[in-house]
C-alpha cells in the first residue's frame, strides 16, 4: 500500500552574493514531486532554492507507482509541474529550463557543466562504500518516502548491496528477509566509514571555495555534486573536511534544503 503524499511548501529568499534576493511566487504554485533521499531530486529542490523559486514540495511515498505514472507515464523522479504545460522527469532538464526561463527570475544563475574529470573520478570512487553505508540508513529514518512498511520493502528490493548485482537482488535467488539481513549488517561499518574518510580528504582540493566547486562561479557542477554530498550526511561518523564543509553548509543555507546531520546514523 502506497503512503498518502507528504507536502511542504518551499521558500528561499537568499540575499547575498548574486543569489535570489527576493521569494518569486507563481500562481499556480509550481508543483515539484520527489523522494527526499534522491540526489537527483535534490538537483532541482537546490536550484529552485538558489533562484528563490517558491514551491510545493511532494514526497512521494517509495512504493507509489500509479501517481508518477499518472503524470509522466512511469515510476520516476524528480516530477515538476507548473501548470503551464505537461508534468515532465529529469532533473537536469528541471534545472536548465526554469534557470533559462525569465519568469523564475533572472535567466543564467548557473554555467554549464564543465569537463571536469577529477570530481567524476571521485564520486566513481565513493560509489561502493557509500552504496554500502547509505542505502541502508535511509530506510531506517524517518525520511517521508519511507513511513509505511512497503515503502521501505519496495526499496530494499530494488536496490541491492554491493558486491550483488540488481537482477541477481532481484530474482528469486533472493528472499526480503535475505535482502533485510544485508541491511542489517553492520559489521564492515566502522571499515566503510574510515575508507570514506580518507576519500573525502581527497575531495577537499578539489572544491574551489564555499561558494562553488568549480572556479567562475555557480554551475551545473555544484548541482551535481552538492546533492550527492548531502546524502552522505546521512552516516554518522564522516569527517568533513573544512572547507568541504563550508561548501555544504553554505548551499544548504542558501538553497534551503537542509542537509541529514540532525538525524545520521
Amino acid at each position: 500500500m502506497a503512503a498518502a503524499l507528504i507536502t511542504a511548501l518551499a521558500f528561499a529568499a537568499a540575499s547575498v552574493d548574486g543569489l535570489a534576493a527576493t521569494t518569486i511566487s507563481l500562481t499556480p504554485t509550481p508543483v515539484l514531486y520527489v523522494y527526499d533521499h534522491c540526489p537527483f531530486c535534490v538537483r532541482a529542490r537546490l536550484a529552485l532554492g538558489l533562484k528563490g523559486v517558491r514551491h510545493d514540495v511532494r514526497f512521494m511515498a517509495n512504493d507509489d507507482i500509479p501517481l508518477p505514472t499518472s503524470l509522466v507515464g512511469k515510476k520516476i523522479a524528480p516530477i515538476w509541474d507548473d501548470g503551464s504545460s505537461a508534468p515532465y522527469a529529469e532533473s537536469l532538464d528541471i534545472v536548465r529550463n526554469v534557470d533559462a526561463d525569465d519568469k523564475y527570475g533572472p535567466p543564467g544563475m548557473f554555467r554549464e557543466m564543465s569537463d571536469r574529470t577529477d570530481l567524476k573520478a571521485w564520486q566513481k570512487s565513493v560509489q561502493q562504500p557509500l552504496r554500502l553505508l547509505q542505502r541502508p540508513r535511509y530506510v531506517k529514518t524517518y525520511l517521508p518516502e519511507f513511513v509505511t512498511r512497503s515503502s521501505k520493502d519496495a526499496f530494499v528490493k530494488n536496490h541491492q548491496l554491493p558486491p550483488y548485482e540488481k537482477p541477481d537482488w532481484k530474482s528469486d535467488k533472493f528472499t526480503m528477509d535475505e535482502r533485510w539481513a544485508l541491511y542489517n549488517d553492520q559489521s564492515n561499518d566502522a571499515a566503510l566509514i574510515a575508507e570514506v574518510n580518507e576519500k573525502l580528504k581527497d575531495l577537499e582540493p578539489l572544491i574551489c571555495c564555499e561558494d562553488c566547486c568549480t572556479e567562475g562561479g555557480l554551475s551545473l557542477d555544484d548541482i551535481d555534486l552538492w546533492s550527492r554530498l548531502r546524502s552522505l550526511t546521512i552516516v554518522k561518523g564522516l569527517v568533513f573536511p573544512p572547507k568541504v564543509r563550508a561548501y555544504m553548509d553554505n548551499l544548504a543555507e542558501k538553497g534551503d534544503c537542509p542537509l541529514y546531520d540532525a538525524i545520521a546514523i
